[in-house]
């Protein structure tokens, strides 16, 4: 069997896959601690309990996937800015993985795999070269050129919330939350005095739905919040061109976002780049990260068998739905 785990400062996701990508058990909870050990000990948890489920059969696990909302450094094991959960710092998370579940683990950035997810299940199933902004508590992008995932020399290409998206705001520190997040969003809002007797919302989501209701200074607060994105999809269209930009994301799968995003980067763009909402949503990481371990496990029993001829970069499934089978390419 094959685990893909996808660690988020909201949820933890798993699923269990056969070694031909069939879906096999799902399972999510809360996160409800902070700090690199701390969550990667609550994943481990979760991984167990679904190991559990009778559908399993007593088989054991082979590898597994992990998303993870930081840059994963060239090592494949330290994670750097994973703010998101708590840990600012550079931390292990492969080896507390590796150690605890006596499996290979196959470390990536949540949004890497996330467009991995949309390029074999989801929206960018037809595009080579595409990007997928996902806005969350944070915002990052992973870039996909001519079928191939960009990492860059440090592991951090698609590191969008460096951007300077507007003059007003200074990162203090590396780990602060950026500027384009949720978080920020939030606090923009509950800091404007200008509100109707129910005050400031309490959330991202009644912000936009304010804002969709028509409330002035929710529509003008989410404006910002779509210029701010726009500028880095126009950014990301001046240096790659893709053929399209997927949005996702807590905050970034709104579709008040995202054809107010779609307007603005016609303006901004110097090419006709289409915004599209993504395909997978909340399962677009989950997707990425069974894609990594379904692949390492194909390769590995193939290997076994003498038949060398897939490469690495070989696209050896293409659909991973509940039940469905992978298609294996051969």
């Amino acid at each position: 069997m094959v685990a893909g785990l996808d660690i988020g400062g909201s949820n933890l996701r798993v699923a269990l896959t056969d070694a031909r990508g069939v879906v096999l058990a799902e399972m999510q909870e809360p996160t409800t601690v902070t700090g690199g050990l701390a969550v990667a000990q609550q994943g481990v948890r979760l991984v167990r309990r679904v190991l559990q489920d009778p559908v399993t059969d007593g088989r054991r696990l082979s590898a597994i996937g992990v998303s993870i909302p930081g840059v994963v450094g060239p090592d494949g094991a330290t994670v750097h800015y994973a703010w998101n959960v708590g840990q600012p710092e550079p931390f292990d998370f492969h080896s507390v993985l590796a150690q605890a579940l006596e499996v290979p683990v196959l470390l990536d950035n949540n949004v890497n795999l996330a467009a991995l997810g949309e390029q074999r299940q989801g929206a960018a199933q037809d595009l080579s070269t595409f990007a997928v902004i996902a806005v969350g508590a944070g915002v990052g992008a992973g870039i996909v050129h001519q079928g191939q995932l960009l990492r860059g020399a440090h592991g951090g290409a698609g590191e969008v919330a460096f951007l300077p998206t507007s003059q007003d705001y200074r990162r203090p520190e590396a780990g602060a939350p950026d500027e384009a997040g949720g978080v920020i969003l939030l606090r923009t809002a509950q800091s404007r005095g200008i509100w109707d007797g129910s005050g400031a919302p309490a959330s991202v989501e009644e912000l936009f739905q304010r804002a969709a209701a028509g409330d002035r200074t929710a529509r003008e607060i989410v404006e910002e919040e779509s210029r701010r994105i726009a500028v880095i999809a126009a950014s990301i269209s001046a240096v790659v061109d893709p053929e399209a930009i997927l949005l996702t994301g807590g905050v970034g799968a709104n579709e008040m976002l995202v054809a107010q995003v779609a307007t603005l980067v016609e303006d901004f763009s110097p090419f006709s780049t289409p915004v599209l909402r993504s395909g997978l949503g909340a399962r677009a990481s989950l997707v990425g990260a069974l894609h990594l371990g379904v692949t390492f496990t194909q390769q590995a029993l193939l290997a076994q068998v003498g038949d060398s001829r897939p490469s690495s970069d070989a696209p050896l499934f293409t659909r991973a739905l509940p039940g469905e089978p992978l298609e294996v390419h051969r």
